[in-house]
């Protein structure tokens, strides 16, 4: 193989591998980036779970195409309190955003501009249920 069929070779198989700003990608975005204001619902009875009015502001990982930042509040006596962000990966075929951490699993489908969701424990007992609207 000559020099410049190795390069052209070389380029197109990289441009194959490389995270493209597919419409798929760009899709993602507008239907995920944004605050959402909402609530969530405590589903275990008997707990240190309490209902909460929530703001989510989703935002993109530019290094990691479908995954977005989400940075949680809850609103107590009219102030925001920061809950922390955190990693979602965005999966377009089912709408569906999840978070994956050490205490559970944050999974909300999208759905315009509604998210329906729940936090569900590590033995995927729903502990919360969320219920956000965008709002700009």
């Amino acid at each position: 193989m000559g020099r410049l069929a190795a390069a052209s070779f070389i380029a197109l198989f990289s441009l194959a591998l490389a995270p493209a700003c597919s419409a798929e990608n760009v899709g993602a975005q507008s239907e995920i980036v944004g605050t959402w204001r909402g609530n969530s619902e405590c589903a275990v009875k008997n707990g240190p779970c309490r209902n909460e009015t929530n703001i989510y502001r989703f935002s993109v990982i530019a290094a990691r195409p479908g995954w977005f930042s989400g940075d949680g509040s809850k609103l107590v006596d009219d102030k925001e309190i920061s809950m922390g962000p955190l990693d979602f990966r965005y999966d377009p075929t089912t709408h569906i955003l999840q978070s994956n951490t050490p205490h559970g699993v944050f999974r909300l489908v999208v759905d315009g501009d509604k998210m329906e969701g729940a936090l569900l424990l590590s033995d995927a007992t729903v502990y919360r249920r969320i219920h956000l609207k965008r709002v700009k």
